[in-house]
């Protein structure tokens, strides 16, 4: 599992507990949280990929 799937878990999980905790604003608010990261799940693995190869290089440097 990479690092978008976890992050994607982590909100589902703490979606549920606002739910089930009676935060509805919360649970609102990590809704549009995981709503934006779909959004941005090209861009945000590009950078994580991109910072990989980075320290790939400087490492063998």
């Amino acid at each position: 599992m990479d690092d978008f799937a976890q992050m994607i878990k982590l909100l589902e999980s703490a979606k549920q507990l606002a739910d089930m905790n009676g935060m509805p604003v919360l649970a609102y608010f990590i809704e549009m949280a995981k709503g934006e990261a779909r959004g941005q799940k090209g861009t945000l693995r590009e950078r994580r990929h991109g910072q990989d190869k980075r320290s790939k290089i400087e490492a063998a440097e």
